[in-house]
């Protein structure tokens, strides 16, 4: 079942990346000052595992889980920002903000589709697969905004049931926020010179 923290946590994460997509659209940001909130991100990260620092541990308390607050506090949005500044940097404006919508609408919704499922996931035990077919709808729907039915079809349909893979690099795994605009924008990109 969904618990409120995870309710809360998939609307903040639609949110984000609807933002950053709307704040790209007209040139409000852009790969620098992505990777700047990233590094900042990632120092306030570190600096909030060794104190509290009170406005940023508030929003810690309210949306990060708790091996996470514990582990690698904001782990979720640091990955987020750094996903968006990859897909920026190394792919045209389309596949990018396809990507990151894909990542905003699909994870989200999968998330809180997945728990009332009933046929099991074919790459996760945990998971359903009804939470990966309704993020693939709604990614599909958001890529739509920037790049043509097939694929932002494609690219929606791969990145959902990938979601699903525990990769790893070594014992570190590899967040979902990263991977999905990557794959995301990667399966775009390609499908676009193909087609």
């Amino acid at each position: 079942m969904l618990t409120k923290l995870e309710i809360k946590r998939q609307l903040v994460h639609a949110f984000l990346g609807i933002s950053i997509v709307i704040l790209l659209y007209f040139d409000l940001i852009n790969a620098a000052i992505l990777f700047a909130i990233f590094i900042l991100g990632l120092m306030l990260s570190f600096l909030s595992k060794k104190t509290h620092i009170p406005m940023v541990y508030s929003l810690l308390k309210t949306f990060d889980r708790e091996k996470d607050l514990k582990q690698f506090p904001g782990k979720g949005a640091v990955f987020y920002v750094l996903g968006a500044f990859l897909v920026v940097l190394v792919f045209p404006e389309d596949a990018a903000m396809a990507s990151i919508m894909i990542l905003a609408l699909g994870d989200s919704v999968s998330r809180l589709v997945g728990p009332y499922g009933y046929l099991k996931h074919p790459f996760h035990n945990e998971k359903f697969f009804e939470g990966a077919i309704g993020g693939a709808i709604a990614a599909f729907l958001g890529a739509l905004f920037f790049v043509s039915w097939l694929p932002a079809l494609i690219a929606s349909s791969a990145s959902m049931l990938l979601e699903g893979l525990d990769l790893r690099i070594k014992n570190f795994k590899i967040d979902d926020n990263l991977m999905i605009p990557i794959v995301a924008a990667t399966i775009i990109q390609s499908t676009s010179i193909l087609f």
